[in-house]
């Protein structure tokens, strides 16, 4: 049985406020609703058939054309290097004598000794280990190695945050080793790599070099879609708007007769609103924008949401019309919005309006980084489930419109480099991967993702995530022909991959 979008609403989010819950499950009818009507999309249709208007895409494709140019006249030479990576093998003990396995592996003991000595240890070989020296979540300095997932198994890490100094030496044949206490809920253990390599950062390669340097080019890195200062809001949050806003809102509201919720009329209040919604600008037009009080509300709801006091998705619609877009993209762009659960659309719906607005406002910066976030679904939400990330599209054929070297646009953001320019974008693999699917330069994208998988001269952690690409790639395809010709293909490119991932690899 299909459950309604409004009731899996209700059952998913936590309980709010009355009035909150009351809008929230009218805001999913009416999405719910939008959703019936476009399966294609989530957002509704346009009169181009894609997310944005064909007046905003006119106006994007003027800016391609000149960071297309922009691009050509940059330096080419910048030299880019992979993250620090080595093979090591992976143990875990805890049972037996723990103390003393942590002893033997303070005084060096050797891999296959230990291996003799504690065969109740867990023992993974031969991983592809990337070692990370940055900060956490606190902004405390820390060092972390972590293995690379084969098989969507698991993959061990060990994260430090003292002594990091140590792990600046050569590592090779020895141990990276971390003790963790007995507790409520585990037992005491020991967990450890033995690095079988130096940890190295190769160069990427020219032609890949200049993938990451497009991404640049086109995410500008000097920019970010929320502003420094952007407040958390969302269904979970407490109301937005500030006295004056909520005061010119009321008066909207009654002025142009905004339908109120009665009862539990869910469906019927969200047929009353879409019919407001349509006809509400038609009365602010005519009979209200010119008087003196609609004037004088707005200026001061206006001038308190600029000052940070609070705004929310309807104010902001009255900016963009009777201000400016640019005005209400950077309202928009002071509130970072939390998905209240998976069910929850608030997050993609904001930055779809970011996006759209930065068009109007030939903000290309805040534009690609907004869209790609959509694309990327790089939203937080207190929770998410998977049935509820397949009807969230990618939208690709909006930027494959606009001119853009799409696919080097993607991989560029899909290959990781340790220094690359601050705020760059880095794409997710898993969703990137779907997003091509979609792509119509289908065979172009394969045979550039056999060729990196398979080429030598690029590093292995670079080499895997693109296969990883590939497979997520092959797996999204929605005709089944070229699914299966696909992932023939796949496994082909699978087995030229360096032999200690290559022979652990298993596609069935």
């Amino acid at each position: 049985m299909l459950v309604p979008t409004a009731a899996l609403l209700l059952a998913a989010c936590a309980r709010t406020a009355p009035q909150q819950l009351a809008d929230t499950m009218a805001q999913a009818a009416a999405e719910e609703k939008a959703v019936a009507a476009d399966p294609d999309g989530e957002f509704g249709a346009t009169d181009s058939g894609l997310i944005y208007s064909r007046s905003t895409l006119r106006q994007l494709r003027r800016i391609v054309d000149s960071l297309n140019y922009r691009f050509t006249t940059c330096d080419l030479t910048r030299r880019y290097v992979a993250p620090a990576q080595a093979r090591a093998h992976y143990v875990k003990l805890d049972t037996g004598n723990v103390r003393q396995a942590q002893q033997d592996l303070a005084r060096g003991i050797s891999f296959e000794d230990f291996v003799r000595k504690y065969p109740q240890a867990q023992i993974e070989k031969e991983l592809l280990v990337t070692r990370y020296a940055g900060t956490d979540y606190d902004e405390k300095a820390q060092v972390v190695f972590r293995s690379i997932p084969l098989n969507y198994d698991d993959a061990p890490y060990i994260s430090f945050h003292e002594n990091l100094a140590r792990f600046e030496q050569p590592l090779r044949g020895k141990w990276v080793t971390v003790h963790d206490e007995k507790t409520e809920y585990s037992a005491e253990a020991i967990r450890a790599f033995y690095v079988l390599d130096e940890f190295r950062q190769p160069a990427l390669p020219e032609p890949y070099a200049r993938l990451v340097q497009y991404t640049d080019c086109m995410v500008d890195t000097s920019a970010l879609v929320f502003t420094e200062a952007a407040r958390r809001t969302g269904r979970r949050y407490r109301s937005e708007q500030g006295r004056a806003v909520e005061k010119f809102v009321a008066y909207v509201g009654t002025e142009t007769q905004k339908p109120e919720l009665r009862g539990e009329e869910y469906e019927a209040h969200s047929k009353a609103l879409d019919a407001w919604r349509l006809r509400r600008f038609l009365v602010i037009d005519q009979q209200l924008a010119a008087t003196p009080k609609f004037q004088q509300l707005f200026a001061a709801a206006l001038a308190e949401a600029r000052a940070g006091q609070g705004s929310d998705d309807e104010f902001e619609e009255y900016v963009s019309r009777y201000a400016s877009p640019r005005a209400a993209l950077e309202l928009k762009r002071s509130r970072i919005v939390v998905g209240g659960c998976s069910m929850d659309d608030g997050p993609r719906v904001h930055a779809l309006n970011i996006a759209k607005l930065a068009a109007e406002s030939v903000s290309w910066e805040v534009f690609l980084r907004a869209h790609l976030d959509i694309m990327n679904d790089r939203f937080e939400r207190v929770s998410d489930g998977s049935y509820a990330q397949a009807r969230r599209q990618t939208y690709i054929r909006e930027l494959e419109v606009l001119d853009l070297n799409v696919l080097d646009l993607l991989l560029g953001s899909s290959l990781r480099v340790q220094n690359a320019s601050a705020n760059h974008y880095y794409g997710n693999i898993g969703r990137l991967g779907r997003a091509l699917a979609e792509t119509e330069h289908a065979a172009a994208l394969e045979t550039k993702l056999r060729g990196m998988v398979a080429d030598a001269q690029l590093d292995d952690y670079n080499r895997l995530l693109m296969f990883y690409l590939y497979r997520n790639y092959v797996g999204s395809l929605a005709d089944s022909t070229r699914q299966r010709r696909s992932r023939q293909q796949l496994q082909l490119a699978a087995q030229t991959l360096p032999p200690y991932l290559a022979d652990r690899i298993n596609l069935k």
